[in-house]
């Protein structure tokens, strides 16, 4: 095990380990269940905030969104797909099903830290309609708790 991220905050908290073994992940994953006497199945179930399509960014707009983002740049011209969900670690899960889905979308941004999280893609607006399906399936599929 690698660590990646370890976050903490009052209310949120995040810890990313890599393994080149999925089997691995597994048993650790399990080990912190066991360690805070919790099951996989008493996570919040992810709930849809928001999520829309802006299509035709203008230049103005990109430059304003490029000023904060880390990833990829928004290119004047493309379409973008905002989609919000809360708790905020599930961005990273749905950004990945987003980008199986429709491997031409470029992520822009995604916001996984804190009470909600947010993705930022880009690309065609036809592109981005399979990549927000995708989302949409990946988030009604996990099981949890009621937010």
């Amino acid at each position: 095990m690698e660590p990646g991220i370890l976050f903490t905050e009052r209310q949120f908290g995040l810890m990313e380990l890599h393994s080149a073994s999925k089997q691995d992940l597994g048993a650790a994953g399990q080990a912190v269940l066991d360690g805070i006497g919790a099951n996989a199945e008493d996570q919040l179930a992810p709930v849809t905030l928001f999520h829309d399509i802006v299509e035709d960014i203008s230049d103005q707009h990109a430059i304003i969104l490029n000023r904060s983002r880390d990833a990829s740049m928004l290119l004047p011209g493309t379409s973008l797909l905002v989609y919000e969900m809360m708790p905020a670690l599930f961005a990273c899960v749905a950004a990945n099903e987003a980008e199986r889905a429709a491997p031409n979308v470029i992520i822009n941004d995604v916001q996984m830290m804190g009470a909600s999280g947010r993705i930022f893609m880009s690309g065609t607006t036809e592109n981005l309609k399979v990549a927000r399906e995708a989302i949409g399936k990946t988030l009604d599929e996990v099981k949890g708790r009621k937010n």
